[in-house]
């Protein structure tokens, strides 16, 4: 027979000076777990330094320089490539059935700069508007809309689906194109290209 055990109070942690090797030490930790932009690296470097701060009477100033540096020296050896992320990111959001100007918007959300944005969507093909069908053929067929479902319903639902079309960033003439295909055959035949 076991007793119920009280769980032990957590010891608070000991304060860390936030050095350049520390600094260094939590950029790598965090980046064998996640992918990082530099602002997102320079942005949680911070967030963990700020409260040691006070117990090692250092500056902000000192702080976010050599945090700077950290994150310089991260770009440098390979570790942060943010026109790479930035272009990977591109292609997952349009392999996904992501619009343009959804992934546009994700991409300026995730602070990177104009120029990686540019290229992240111009890497994605030169013909916009036949990627947002690809990618709107992707997103029926994922949510089941339009011609996959039975022909009794889908015309009291089409309102509906090109609202969700709308929604995520689709032009009307797209959403109606694949919300009206005759037939998921012809959704196969937008998401390969071979309209």
């Amino acid at each position: 027979m076991t007793e119920d055990k009280k769980p032990k109070a957590k010891r608070p942690k000991k304060p860390v000076e936030p050095t350049p090797k520390w600094l260094r030490d939590q950029a790598l930790r965090y980046l064998n777990r996640f992918p990082a932009t530099s602002h997102k690296m320079a942005r949680h470097l911070i967030d963990k330094a700020t409260p040691q701060l006070e117990h090692f009477d250092l500056s902000e100033e000192k702080l976010k320089e050599d945090v700077t540096k950290v994150v310089e020296d991260m770009i440098k050896a390979g570790f942060i490539n943010n026109t790479e992320f930035a272009a990977s990111k591109a292609r997952v959001m349009a392999r996904q059935g992501r619009s343009i100007a959804q992934i546009g918007l994700k991409l300026q959300e995730m602070e990177f700069s104009e120029s990686d944005q540019a290229r992240a969507l111009d890497e994605l093909g030169e013909d916009r508007h036949a990627l947002d069908r690809m990618a709107a053929a992707r997103f029926v067929k994922r949510r089941r809309f339009g011609p996959y479902k039975p022909e009794e319903t889908r015309s009291e639902r089409r309102n509906k689906e090109l609202a969700s079309l709308a929604r995520q960033g689709f032009s009307f003439d797209v959403a109606t194109l694949v919300i009206d295909a005759k037939s998921a055959d012809v959704i196969e035949a937008i998401i390969y290209g071979e309209d």
